[in-house]
């Protein structure tokens, strides 16, 4: 669960759905093929500043 401070949260329920989209089997995903979708999200979200500055920008224009 998450609270107010807390942006973006990622579980191992939110891969294994993601599993299920692509018709992969839950017991395929393994404590190992977890590991390795840790190390692509964090790979992939090493410009997470840029993200959240173009979500701000976004934000705002539509609140503005």
């Amino acid at each position: 669960m998450s609270d107010q401070n807390t942006i973006f949260i990622l579980t191992r329920e939110d891969v294994i759905g993601c599993a299920r989209q692509m018709e992969i089997s839950e017991e395929a995903i393994t404590d190992d093929v977890l590991y390795q979708v840790k190390k692509g999200v964090e790979w992939g979200l090493e410009c997470w500043t840029e993200v959240v500055k173009t979500a701000l920008r976004e934000a705002l224009e539509l609140t503005g």
